[in-house]
């Protein structure tokens, strides 16, 4: 079984089509890296994943539990039961400016699981400590870096245990110096096998820490393999090209 499978997802706005049967799958402990030239549908094919916009035809299933199957959702507990699984870290954080960086790692697990608030706080402290931010624990995000607030949004995500974390391009609002120490942290939670699902237009960071990489361009995936496969191998002309004038 694999760890999340879509299969023919659809999503329009208004007439505009922005997703024409996308398929892929993703098996648990892979890091699939969603490349493409911008406009493709990539983002939103990610907030599909995590019911942040609602899919007009296909499947998606996340560990054999449906979300949607044939462009029909479940009911809405059973939904959030699903989501639950998945965490998403945002291209501009969405981190709550008026609460300290300890706030915003620990109210989700507290308020959503009835977490145990001893427990939730060192475990907030071991993950600031693991993105290098255990300093930064009382500091408000207005106070920190685009780098490190996005560590610190990795650290929230994480805090919730999701069995897969979807980023959708953390680093594009960063310059390189903050890319790279967010892109650390990213690869050290690809060596640890953290099931990932990430869109991103880093391509050292695909053809480095992905198994598997997904090339979306004009409304679908065009071609999908191993980082051989699309990057020295491609069979569309279209991510030759891409590939060409990127690299």
């Amino acid at each position: 079984m694999h760890f999340l499978e879509v299969k023919n997802l659809k999503k329009s706005f208004g007439e505009l089509s922005v997703l024409d049967g996308v398929s892929f799958t993703v098996d648990k402990g892979e890091t699939v890296a969603v490349i493409g030239p911008s406009g493709s549908g990539k983002s939103t094919m990610l907030r599909c994943l995590i019911d942040l916009e609602k899919a007009d035809g296909g499947d998606i299933i996340i560990q054999g539990a449906p979300l949607v199957e044939d462009g029909v959702y479940v009911p809405e507990k059973q939904a959030a039961e699903v989501c639950s699984k998945m965490g998403m870290v945002f291209q501009n954080f969405n981190l709550f400016p008026h609460m300290t960086v300890m706030e915003n790692l620990i109210t989700a697990p507290l308020l959503v699981k009835k977490a145990d608030k001893k427990t939730t706080v060192e475990r907030a402290r071991q993950l600031l400590a693991d993105v290098g931010l255990a300093d930064k624990e009382n500091e408000k995000p207005s106070s920190l870096s685009g780098g490190q607030k996005q560590r610190v949004a990795i650290a929230r995500a994480l805090m919730m245990d999701p069995d897969i974390l979807l980023f959708d391009e953390p680093t594009s609002s960063l310059d390189p110096q903050l890319t790279a120490e967010v892109l650390t942290v990213m690869k050290k939670l690809a060596s640890e096998k953290m099931t990932m699902v990430v869109v991103t237009h880093e391509m050292g960071f695909a053809k480095e820490a992905a198994d598997k990489i997904l090339f979306m361009c004009d409304k679908e995936i065009i071609g999908q393999g191993t980082v051989e496969d699309i990057f020295d191998h491609p069979k569309d002309e279209r991510i030759r090209s891409f590939i060409e004038s990127i690299l």
